[in-house]
C-alpha cells in the first residue's frame, strides 16, 4: 500500500508491506522517480515496437514523356565558356548529355539537345550589419558581412529532327551556389571590403565550378526522367515487429515473400510469380492488422498496424496496383499522431510521393 503524509512542510512517501511492515521514507526527488517506475511497470510487459530491414531492387525507370518510336538517336551541344581547370566543353558534354535507352551520335540525330550557358556574373553584395558576441573581445561588437548575389542562366532545349520544340527550360541546380553569405563576422566594413576584393577572383572562381557540375548533373536527371529508361537500384524499407510476449513469426514470413517478390523484379522474373509472393504478403499482412482492434496492449498495435498498412501500399505500388496502394496509405496516414516517430511519417511522406511519380510514368507509357 502506498500512501503519503505532512510533516514540517515535506512530503514523505510510505511503502507499507504486508509481510514486511518496515517503514521506507522517500524525499521528493526520489517520489519523481518511484512514481515514474510505477507508472510504466504495466507497459513493460508489451513492449511492441516497429522495426525495419530493407530489400534492394533493381529496375528501369519509365520516362514521364515517352518518345516516339521512330526516334532512336540524339546528338547534343554544349555552348559554355569554362575555367581550364575543369577541362574541355566536348568532354563535358559526353560525361553528362546522355539520355539512356537512345544511341548518342554526332549529327543528323532524331532529337536535337542544346545546353547553353550564358554569361556568368556578379549582381552585386548587399551588407549586413548586426551586434554579435566577439568570443576573442568577450563582448557583444557590430559585426558585418556580404550576402552575394551572382547570375549565370542555363537554358535546356530538345528540338525533333523536322524542328519542333518539345522542350525549353532554364535550368538550376537544387542548391543555391549562386547565392551565399561572405565573411560572418566581420567587426569593421574596411577588413570586410579588405578580405572580400582580396579573395573576390578566387571565390566567384569556385562558385562558378560548383554551379557548373549542379547544372550538368541537373540537365542529366531532366534528361533521363522527361525521355530515358535508366537503370535504378534502391533499398526498401519493410516494417517488421518485436516485443517480448509476442509472436511475430508470422511477419517474418511476409518479409521472405517480400524479397522473393522484389529478387523477381530485379531478375525480371514471370510477372504472375512475382504478384504471387507479394499478395501472399499482404494477406499476411492483413490478417494481422485485424488484431489492432485491442488497442495499444494488443500484439497489433496501432502504431504496428500503420506501418503494416505500409507496407501493403508498398506491395501494390510495385504490382502497379495504384487504387489499393493509395488506399493502403491513406488508412496508414489517418493513424498518425502528434506521438508519430518522425521516421514513420517521412516513410509515408516518401511512399506518397513515391506513388505519384510512379503512377504518372506507368500511365504515360501504355500502350494505345
Amino acid at each position: 500500500m502506498l500512501y503519503c503524509k505532512q510533516k514540517n512542510r515535506q512530503t514523505h512517501y510510505t511503502i507499507n508491506y504486508k509481510k514486511n511492515p518496515k517503514m521506507i521514507k522517500f524525499n521528493s526527488p526520489q517520489k519523481v522517480i518511484i512514481l515514474f517506475i510505477l507508472s510504466i511497470l504495466p507497459l513493460l510487459g508489451f513492449a511492441q515496437k516497429v522495426t525495419f530491414d530493407n530489400v534492394k531492387v533493381k529496375y528501369t525507370q519509365l520516362p514521364l514523356y515517352p518518345l516516339f518510336e521512330e526516334i532512336k538517336t540524339y546528338e547534343t551541344h554544349l555552348k559554355i565558356e569554362i575555367p581550364d581547370e575543369m577541362g574541355k566543353p566536348d568532354q563535358l558534354d559526353n560525361q553528362y548529355l546522355k539520355i539512356q535507352g537512345y544511341k548518342k551520335i554526332k549529327e543528323g540525330g532524331d532529337l536535337i539537345i542544346d545546353l547553353v550557358f550564358g554569361k556568368f556574373g556578379l549582381l552585386g553584395k548587399e551588407l549586413i550589419t548586426d551586434e554579435v558576441y566577439n568570443i576573442n573581445a568577450g563582448e557583444n561588437m557590430t559585426g558585418y558581412f556580404y550576402k552575394i548575389h551572382c547570375a549565370y542562366p542555363v537554358t535546356l532545349t530538345v528540338i525533333t529532327g523536322d524542328s519542333k520544340e518539345i522542350l525549353r527550360q532554364e535550368v538550376k541546380p537544387d542548391k543555391d551556389i549562386l547565392n551565399f553569405d561572405f565573411g560572418k563576422w566581420e567587426y569593421s566594413v574596411e577588413n570586410l571590403n579588405k578580405k572580400f576584393n582580396e579573395e573576390k577572383e578566387k571565390l566567384l572562381l569556385e562558385k562558378q565550378e560548383k554551379h557548373i557540375k549542379s547544372v550538368l548533373n541537373q540537365a542529366k536527371n531532366i534528361l533521363n526522367s522527361n525521355y530515358g529508361y535508366p537503370e535504378k537500384s534502391e533499398k526498401i524499407k519493410i516494417a517488421l515487429c518485436k516485443g517480448k510476449k509476442f509472436n511475430y513469426q508470422d511477419i517474418e514470413t511476409a518479409f521472405v515473400h517480400t524479397e522473393k517478390a522484389f529478387k523477381g523484379l530485379t531478375n525480371q522474373n514471370n510477372t504472375d510469380l512475382i504478384h504471387h509472393e507479394f499478395n501472399t504478403a499482404i494477406e499476411i499482412w492483413k490478417k494481422a492488422i485485424i488484431e489492432s482492434e485491442g488497442g495499444k496492449k494488443s500484439r497489433i498495435s496501432p502504431e504496428i498496424k500503420m506501418m503494416l498498412l505500409y507496407n501493403c501500399a508498398v506491395a501494390n505500388l510495385w504490382m502497379n496496383n495504384f487504387e489499393k496502394a493509395r488506399k493502403d496509405l491513406a488508412e496508414a496516414t489517418n493513424l498518425v499522431i502528434d506521438k508519430t516517430r518522425s521516421s514513420h511519417q517521412y516513410l509515408l511522406k516518401e511512399l506518397k510521393e513515391n506513388l505519384e511519380d510512379k503512377e504518372k510514368r506507368y500511365l504515360a507509357n501504355l500502350k494505345d
